[in-house]
């Protein structure tokens, strides 16, 4: 078939609290490196109501042009009016690749628009590439459980789409010379529309250091043996000025938050440090997790993430943690 009226990178903006989430800077970032090897454009759909100020934050991420989607009716999410708005805009502009960001949005928003467009969507992305051959993008996410990873293309339709996981990819630095076109489209909704009737809005409880904003994160898995410990896990995470993590094991037992969990089942992370205590390093949690550093401290030598580490310690956790936890108490009363 020819796709060659299908052009461009287009990625998905929706604002969280007047606000550009951090998943839409990183979703530019990888947007622009599939954009250097197909030789594309990079552009970005800002939707919402009041929303324009926000397109130059996006050119100084990455966007060459940002096309501004702008109604009353889409000044808080609804998918029905989202999914009109959206599909025809994109009907008429014809990207080769579409881009949404994997939070609760983009999960119900990709699929809606990628069945009026008569095309495919590949879910929870963690990996992005080019196969050289045929120029498509390459979705790659894990399958079977967290066994394997699925790399899945689409031949056959237009356009690509696929929903990325948030702490998938780097924030990239912002550019504040960089120039690029604004341009608002029309847009006609009506009430009718709308999918929901909005009663209230209830706000979600803040957290001061997320598991998917944190530059340094201290993560606990199936090692950690009691509550005891796991204190001493947190308390770790305070002396360092980083954010808890957890595997699954440990939020099943309630001992974190489900919010702070990490890997294929929870949350994709992309930190400067990564600090693994117990943790085995099964697929299931370390395709959630891209770090600069990955410290690695386990008793079991054999364990997988000790050979994936930057630094392995093999140790007790019982005995190690205490440890460190007084010689870097030691350090900071010194000074």
């Amino acid at each position: 078939m020819d796709f060659s009226e299908y052009k461009g990178i287009y990625v998905t903006a929706v604002l969280k609290d007047g606000h550009l989430q951090r998943v839409t800077g990183e979703l530019l970032g990888a947007a622009r490196m599939l954009a250097e090897k197909l030789g594309h454009d990079v552009a970005a759909v800002l939707l919402g109501h009041h929303v324009k100020g926000a397109a130059a934050d996006l050119i100084s991420l990455g966007a060459d042009k940002v096309y501004v989607i702008d109604s009353p009716l889409l000044a808080h999410y609804d998918g029905k009016a989202y999914q009109k708005a959206l599909a025809g805009f994109l009907k008429d502009a014809k990207p080769d690749i579409v881009m949404f960001d994997a939070t609760s949005i983009g999960r119900d928003l990709a699929p809606r628009v990628a069945a009026e467009l008569v095309c495919g969507v590949t879910a929870d992305v963690t990996e992005l590439s080019v196969d050289d051959k045929t120029g498509l993008v390459v979705w790659s996410r894990p399958a079977m459980g967290g066994n394997i990873m699925a790399d899945i293309i689409s031949p056959n339709y237009r356009p690509q789409v696929g929903t990325v996981r948030p702490g998938t990819f780097p924030f990239p630095e912002r550019d504040e010379s960089r120039s690029g076109d604004v341009i608002e489209v029309a847009v006609k909704l009506e009430k009718n529309d709308l999918g929901t009737l909005l009663k209230e809005v209830i706000l979600e409880r803040i957290d001061e250091n997320p598991v998917e904003e944190a530059e340094i994160i201290v993560a606990g898995g199936r090692g950690i043996k009691s509550r005891e410990e796991w204190e001493l896990v947190r308390q770790l995470a305070q002396l360092l000025g980083a954010a808890v993590g957890c595997s699954r094991p440990i939020a099943e037992l309630g001992w974190e938050d489900k919010a702070r969990q990490i890997g294929q089942t929870g949350k994709g992370v992309n930190p400067r440090v990564y600090i693994a205590l117990g943790i085995s390093g099964a697929m299931q949690h370390m395709c959630g997790v891209n770090a600069d550093v990955l410290i690695a401290v386990n008793k079991d030598k054999s364990a997988p993430i000790m050979e994936a580490a930057d630094y392995a310690v093999e140790a007790d956790l019982k005995v190690f943690l205490p440890a460190l936890i007084k010689q870097i108490s030691g350090l900071k009363a010194a000074k």
